[in-house]
């Protein structure tokens, strides 16, 4: 009879240990509030718009690939509102949530996933090449995201935008990083690749 006391004794000090600790640990999620693009310069179909996210994988990806920005998306209309087709892990708000996703561009900058944003304008692409580039991103929606490096199959928000590119100009040809860590090992594209970009121009770059 004491041992079994004892024993549940034992059991309600660890149900409330880690009970103290789930407590501890949630923390309330950030209220989704829509950013205001209404200052925001006339847009056009197939701008880039980079996001640094608030996430901490979005802090290990610019750590490892340098630069200000984490993710990358294209805008693939205008009209009614402002749509970007880009891949990702996770995106709040939406379902399903991962993969090639369309997203606002109200969503994509939103305070509680982009802590700054930028918007730079491919100047190499005609509006023709733009559009058909557009189209074919808007194909691509649902497809699954795949992080690997360069001589494997993958779809992750770089990749996805540098091949259909290169559909349209062969000789597009962004700068790809060699990796070798525990994780990742082989040749990775990064956001910084596309910001480098010769012939582009910054249409905005947020204050935050």
């Amino acid at each position: 009879m004491k041992r079994l006391k004892i024993t549940l004794l034992l059991t309600a000090i660890v149900v409330a240990v880690l009970l103290c600790c789930v407590l501890f640990l949630r923390q309330p999620e950030k209220a989704f509030i829509p950013a205001d693009a209404s200052h925001l310069p006339v847009l056009q179909t197939g701008d880039w718009v980079f996001r640094m996210g608030t996430e901490t994988d979005s802090r290990i990806i610019r750590k490892m690939g340098g630069g200000e920005f984490s993710h990358i998306g294209m805008i693939v209309a205008v009209q009614p509102e402002v749509l970007i087709v880009h891949a990702t892990t996770a995106e709040p708000q939406q379902t399903p949530s991962d993969g090639v996703l369309i997203t606002p561009l109200s969503h994509f900058v939103a305070s509680d996933r982009a802590e700054k944003y930028a918007i730079i304008r491919p100047q190499f692409l005609n509006d023709s090449e733009k559009q058909t580039i557009a189209d074919n991103l808007m194909k691509k929606v649902g497809k699954p995201f795949v992080l690997t490096e360069k001589n494997k199959q993958h779809l992750y928000c770089t990749t996805l935008i540098s091949d259909e590119i290169r559909v349209i100009k062969n000789d597009f040809s962004p700068q790809w990083q060699f990796m070798n860590t525990p994780i990742f090992k082989g040749e990775y594209l990064f956001p910084k690749a596309f910001v480098d970009y010769p012939n582009t121009q910054v249409i905005y770059q947020s204050e935050r």
